[in-house]
């Protein structure tokens, strides 16, 4: 009876801190120290746990079109402050956000906030690298 009480907690202990585990700071991932603006059509948006995604088609350098993924918060995170996936994030428009690019070097980053197409400006990670809270 021992072996199996023991066995149980343990297994139970280890069910409970898996999803921790997984779990990644966005820091890890994003470069919040070197903040990009990037412009671009949204082509598509996923408004999925964990992250909500939207997909930008944005013009390099050489004028070639590239397709961006940025990603945020979950969709919890956004319903809690007024704003959900229908109405907001229309297809087709063009959008400006300042995002901590990928460290991989890949086409993306964390939204540090978005310029919609009517210029309304919204704020979602409020340290901006050097602690004030302030954009560069």
């Amino acid at each position: 009876m021992r072996f199996t009480s023991v066995t149980v907690l343990a297994a139970a202990m280890f069910a409970v801190a898996f999803p921790v585990l997984a779990h990644h700071a966005s820091q890890a991932e994003f470069d919040k120290n070197s903040p990009k603006t990037v412009v671009g059509v949204l082509t598509r948006v996923q408004w999925t746990n964990p992250h909500v995604r939207w997909y930008l088609d944005i013009k390099n350098d050489k004028g070639e079109v590239e397709t961006w993924m940025l990603q945020g918060s979950g969709p919890g995170a956004y319903r809690a402050n007024g704003i959900s996936a229908t109405g907001v994030f229309p297809i087709g428009k063009t959008y400006t956000a300042l995002i901590a690019p990928a460290r991989d070097g890949s086409l993306g980053g964390y939204v540090m906030s978005w310029t919609l197409p009517d210029g309304t400006k919204m704020d979602f990670w409020h340290d901006y690298g050097d602690g004030s809270g302030e954009k560069p």
